[in-house]
């Protein structure tokens, strides 16, 4: 089972589990559709997860891709591994990713103060 809780800040949004084979998705939206809420609507499928997924990762034309991967020790750019690793954070927005099992907050993954 592949189960995170999408956070905005400290602000849990959304719970999604997905299928060890990734074939099945559920999503529990946490807050309405809003500006943080990733899920808006009613398209709740794997496809969107998946959508969600790589758009917390670094474009696959990028030409340091390559250095980028090596250095995260992947050898692909696949959203399930790398969101692993990065918690899905980026830049743009204040929305992140918890794992299972873990305590992080968002002083604990935010990229900039």
């Amino acid at each position: 089972m592949y189960h995170f809780t999408v956070m905005h800040r400290n602000r849990e949004v959304a719970e999604v589990f997905v299928s060890d084979d990734r074939k099945e998705v559920t999503v529990k939206k946490l807050v309405p559709d809003s500006l943080v809420q990733p899920f808006g609507g009613t398209d709740l499928s794997l496809h969107r997860v998946y959508g969600f997924l790589k758009s917390r990762c670094y474009e696959d034309g990028r030409a340091d891709l390559p250095e980028i991967l090596r250095q995260a020790n992947l050898t692909s750019n696949d959203p399930w591994e790398w969101n692993r690793i990065t918690h899905g954070v980026t830049w743009e927005d204040e929305i992140w990713i918890r794992f299972e099992n873990e305590t992080l907050s968002w002083e604990d993954v935010r990229w900039r103060t």
